[in-house]
């Protein structure tokens, strides 16, 4: 059942049924809760892939990816998350265009640290970085191809890899 819901978050029409899933039905969702805050809540991944352990930090309110993240309005939803990736520790990485597979922007979080990542550009902390993504100069392209933003352990700038 697990995999059968993964496979269909993953469809673009899709998008709008994860956003309101997190937003209004967490406790429906076949995700293991690890920490909730009133903003944003951190669940076991359902595939993980990274390290010895691999959690999602997910926003409790509807937000399709990055850059809808960075819209003013998100302001406090943006703290709790920076809080939360930095009380987590170890690496946060967030993916944008097609490398983001379901339509709720979400942070992943893992103790591997992902060698091998060239940065284009750095940020010096997640607000910066996501208020400064959103405003790049060619974003549109770069999403295209798909992108993901990137912090490693012990290191609290944010690089678009």
């Amino acid at each position: 059942m697990k995999k059968v819901l993964f496979a269909a978050a993953r469809s673009p029409i899709a998008g709008a049924v994860v956003r309101f899933a997190f937003a209004h039905a967490r406790r429906l969702l076949p995700l293991r809760v690890v920490e909730e805050g009133a903003l944003v809540a951190v669940y076991e991944h359902p595939r993980p892939v990274y390290g010895t352990y691999h959690h999602i930090a997910v926003p409790s309110v509807a937000v399709p990816d990055v850059l809808a993240l960075a819209d003013p309005r998100h302001a406090a939803l943006r703290a709790e998350l920076a809080d939360v990736l930095a009380r987590r520790g170890g690496t946060a990485l967030v993916n944008a265009g097609p490398r983001q597979d379901v339509g709720q922007v979400h942070f992943h979080l893992t103790d591997d640290a992902m060698p091998g990542r060239e940065a284009e550009r750095d940020w010096p902390d997640w607000t910066a970085a996501i208020e400064g993504f959103a405003a790049a100069p060619g974003l549109e392209q770069r999403i295209a191809g798909g992108c993901t933003l990137l912090q490693r352990p012990g290191d609290p700038r944010v690089h678009l890899v």
